[in-house]
């Protein structure tokens, strides 16, 4: 398949655009266990956290239980084992014998998204850090009223740095690197935050999942969320024929008909006494009348839920069309993040740990979902929903995973306290043998000219 390709895209059959897009989702489809690279962690603990850098795609950062970060080299190898097998050790390490180190759990561990000067770490000793590389040492902290569960900055910000916390307070703060306090603080949960991501289409879009089983999405100009995730509000394939909003949109672009133009104008003609009466009224609350109620407090009083209990993993898509979330009930959803609409897709069994937070992945294409599954992970199909493999390498319960879309390797996190890497294989080769084997190849041709 990958050189009958090849071969389209010599004669121009096929663009290179797409070229690019099928190599990349074969690549990502062959993903194994690498035998040629591999990362000695100095953790004493569980992985918690794993994410490389936004600009070069070649430093990984970790955190885990033992309070604990440290940052890998992807690039250049520590060490040559057996001449063929590398070995990255730890460029930088924070732990607790730093002096500014994290004393409990380091539940997040982000980088900087504009250069890798700086990465934030998150703690259940409700503190929120930021380290400057070069020098490992803390910027500026920010102290939670409670265990710190993830935190996030947007991949696409240019207006401002914010680092948005969830912790167990039922509220979400933001934190200004540049002026070193809070900025505001986002309520409507009812539990604690355990997972936030940001929109990869707007930096002003923050999503939150909170124990009480609620997604809620953020306008961070404005007071209260503006949309809570239904479950029951559901829609079959990525987009629905037709929006309801879309629907409200062309009646009001279609006017009213000439006939009751004239109706039109003498009923407010005949009403605008009446509207006085009633506004003149109105600006006087009578007894047992509601009063209007602030933004943000009628978005606390949504109770809707998006999974039956606590939601412990947010991942949206590179294009930013599509929110995945699970939850403790053991459901992977996704979500259509124009209409709000749960879209159905119905993922094989799955046992998903129900009281700590996940770290999901995704392909570019968007083709494959990694899920941390107890001591294994599963890539599911994205739109079929069944188990495209399975991968078992840890001796014990996996919490993260992220995927690197620059060099397509995914590396995992587990508490067995390793780190592994799982690259694309090169059935190029194999492909290509077989190919010279069924026409003769070079076998042949070699035993000609030897003769």
């Amino acid at each position: 398949m990958w050189l009958e390709e090849l071969r389209r895209r010599e004669r121009g059959e096929l663009r290179a655009p797409r070229f690019e897009a099928l190599s990349r989702s074969r690549r990502a489809a062959s993903l194994a266990l690498s035998n040629r690279k591999e990362l000695a962690t100095p953790h004493h603990g569980a992985v918690k956290s794993l994410q490389v850098d936004l600009t070069e795609g070649r430093y990984l950062l970790s955190g885990a239980s033992d309070g604990s970060a440290a940052i890998f080299d992807l690039k250049n190898a520590t060490e040559y084992e057996a001449g063929f097998i590398a070995k990255h050790r730890n460029i930088l390490l924070v732990d607790r014998q730093h002096e500014h180190g994290h004393k409990f759990v380091v539940s997040a561990a982000i980088w900087y998204p504009v250069d890798t000067g700086l990465f934030v770490t998150a703690s259940f000793d409700t503190y929120v850090k930021v380290w400057d590389t070069n020098s490992t040492q803390v910027v500026m902290d920010f102290k939670m009223p409670g265990k710190v569960y993830s935190a996030a900055m947007s991949p696409i910000a240019t207006t401002h740095m914010l680092i948005a916390a969830g912790s167990a307070d039922v509220q979400v703060r933001l934190c200004d690197i540049a002026s070193g306090a809070f900025t505001h603080t986002l309520s409507g949960h009812h539990d604690g935050i355990m997972s936030l991501e940001w929109s990869n289409s707007s930096e002003w879009i923050l999503m939150s999942g909170g124990c009480d089983g609620a997604i809620r999405f953020w306008d961070i100009r404005r007071a209260g969320c503006f949309l809570v995730l239904d479950q029951l509000r559901c829609q079959l394939g990525k987009r629905p024929p037709f929006l309801d909003s879309s629907m409200e949109k062309d009646q009001k672009n279609l006017g009213p008909s000439p006939s009751s133009k004239s109706y039109s104008v003498q009923q407010r003609t005949g009403s605008r006494k009446k509207q006085s009466k009633t506004l003149q009224k109105s600006q006087t609350p009578a007894r047992g009348m509601q009063q209007r109620v602030h933004p943000g407090m009628s978005s606390s009083q949504n109770r809707t839920t998006a999974h039956y209990g606590a939601v412990t993993g947010l991942r949206t898509t590179t294009d930013g069309m599509h929110l995945l979330s699970s939850g403790s009930d053991s459901r992977l959803r996704i979500w259509d993040i124009d209409s709000g609409c749960n879209t159905l897709v119905n993922f094989e069994a799955m046992r998903l740990h129900p009281s700590k937070p996940l770290q999901l992945a995704v392909t570019d294409d968007p083709s494959l979902v990694f899920v941390p599954c107890m001591g294994s992970i599963k890539a599911y199909n994205m739109w079929s929903g069944t188990t495209f493999q399975t991968f078992r390498g840890h001796y014990d319960h996996v919490n993260c995973c992220y995927y690197n879309s620059q060099d397509q390797e995914l590396y995992t996190g587990s508490n067995d306290r390793q780190i592994l890497v799982w690259s694309p294989s090169t059935p190029a080769l194999t492909e290509m043998e077989d190919d010279d084997k069924r026409r003769g190849g070079f076998a042949a041709d070699e035993d000609n000219w030897s003769d």
